[in-house]
């Protein structure tokens, strides 16, 4: 995927308003990484839309919300 990840994750965050969120001062962490699947990338039971999606020779934007715990993410 082209461009600067820093810039992906704001597109990404702006175009999730009002679906997702109503205001993007609402989020208090991003992790971001980007890896090419055909490298080994793993997902723990991932849904049948991202096992199609890592199927395809286009480049993918998976995104996953939630509310963890940050000293669940450290």
């Amino acid at each position: 995927m082209a461009g600067d990840i820093d810039n992906i994750v704001k597109l990404t965050l702006d175009a999730m308003i009002p679906v997702i969120y109503l205001d993007d001062g609402l989020i208090d962490r991003v992790l971001v990484q980007r890896f090419n699947p055909s490298a080994g990338a793993a997902f723990a039971d991932p849904s049948d839309t991202l096992v199609e999606a890592l199927g395809s020779e286009e480049p993918i934007l998976y995104i996953r919300v939630d509310a963890v715990p940050e000293e669940a993410v450290f």
